[in-house]
């Protein structure tokens, strides 16, 4: 995803620009009000700032569908953020250089896309401007939906996210007066933004689940109450594998786990040994592979957390995030970490350790990663939830309107 900053001096301009610099396909992250100049923040002017993000993975789906072939193309121009090294030649500008020899389609199969990508309804920008222009004014700033809004700032939901929330209620009637029925619109719109697929074992063959993640986020924690509802809940063959070698005592803690349940645990000392260390557990249902917490600062890190899940072919890889990191924080190791693995779920921890809970909101919002589970202690193995839509969304509908 490529990740950018806009301002203006209204909301609309900012949008117009989005839509000029990412195209149709942008999704709005967050926006802000401010004022830009003056004394002490007095007298300045008032100011429009949109976070966007474009997925170029959209240009793959239509590259596919027309049998374009894609190529190389050097990192994009970035802040803060990680963008993915490869784009499309259908996106490349008019003038496509020659020397791409036969990956360069013809021109007419170029404008072809280039007019389905432009004309393509579901633009998210297009469908705000669209959204401003229609909202009721008088409802929008009546008491009942600005404490609404305020309750919903307050739990650090982003400002595109309150208006759209605030904007379906004000569509559909509903009464900003009437607790039930602002908790239960609530609770359906939550439900939607919901992405959940949990992990299960294969059947007849082993499946290896690898987790990732910055440090001190729970990761073996949560790698044992995994292994001990698939063990002992669910009597599937299970084995853990730890390669976090650099954490004091880390390796103790998850034998000491597996001595307890009877799980047989192995050590990776490097890439090279988690070869044999599958092969050896062929016959198991499931391998939990526990990695060492990454920084999503550290390049030379995060290269080797790269080639270990290359080695360990893990068939699916999940990021564990606390729910008590701050939301920006959240998309930079979302942006990081999935630039060099193909993270596929996500586990939240620690959601027992916050009462705010619109970073949790905004990332399944914003991010078509599923959730597998979420942890609310460090109980082994009770405090884990199966994430379910409904109960899912009455905890955090509840947290919102708190």
């Amino acid at each position: 995803m490529r990740i950018k900053r806009y301002e203006a001096p209204t909301i609309q301009e900012a949008l117009m620009k989005v839509k000029k610099d990412l195209g149709p396909e942008a999704v709005i992250l967050y926006t802000k009000t401010f004022r830009k100049g003056g004394m002490l923040g007095l007298f300045g002017r008032p100011m429009a700032e949109i976070t966007a993000g474009v997925d170029l993975n959209l240009l793959d789906d239509v590259s596919k569908r027309k049998g374009a072939t894609a190529v190389a193309a050097p990192v994009l121009e970035r802040g803060e953020f990680t963008l993915r090294k490869n784009i499309l030649a259908v996106a490349s500008p008019p003038n496509v250089p020659s020397s791409l020899g036969s990956y360069d389609p013809s021109r007419a199969k170029v404008k072809a896309l280039q007019r389905e990508l432009n004309e393509m309804k579901t633009s998210s920008v297009a469908n705000v401007l669209r959204d401003l222009n229609q909202v009721d004014t008088a409802a929008l700033l009546s008491e009942g939906f600005s404490k609404i809004k305020k309750k919903l700032i307050k739990q650090e939901v982003e400002d595109f996210l309150v208006q759209k929330i605030i904007k379906g209620m004000i569509s559909e009637k509903i009464d900003p007066e009437k607790p039930q029925e602002v908790t239960q619109w609530l609770n359906h719109f939550v439900s939607g933004v919901m992405k959940i697929a949990p992990p299960s074992p294969s059947v007849n063959f082993q499946k290896v689940v690898a987790f990732v993640g910055p440090t001190g986020v729970g990761k073996t924690t949560t790698l044992a109450k995994l292994a001990a509802r698939f063990s002992l809940i669910e009597r599937k063959k299970v084995a853990m594998v730890t390669a976090d070698t650099y954490r004091i005592a880390a390796t103790e803690q998850l034998k000491t786990y597996g001595k307890i349940m009877g799980i047989p645990v192995e050590v990776a000392d490097s890439s090279d040994e988690i070869t044999k260390i599958l092969t050896k557990y062929k016959n198991m249902d499931l391998v939990l592979l526990d990695t060492a917490g990454r920084s999503p600062s550290s390049d030379d890190q995060l290269e080797e957390l790269k080639q270990f899940i290359a080695r360990s072919q893990a068939d699916e890889i999940h990021l564990v995030l606390s729910a008590t990191t701050k939301y920006f924080d959240m998309i930079r190791i979302i942006e990081r970490f999935g630039s060099v693995v193909p993270i596929n779920r996500m586990i939240f921890t620690k959601l027992d350790e916050t009462r705010f809970y619109g970073a949790f909101l905004n990332l399944m919002n914003n991010f078509q990663i599923p959730l597998s589970f979420y942890a609310t202690g460090q109980n082994v193995p009770d405090d884990l939830e199966v994430p379910e839509a409904k109960s899912l969304a009455e905890r955090i509908t509840k947290a919102l309107l708190s």
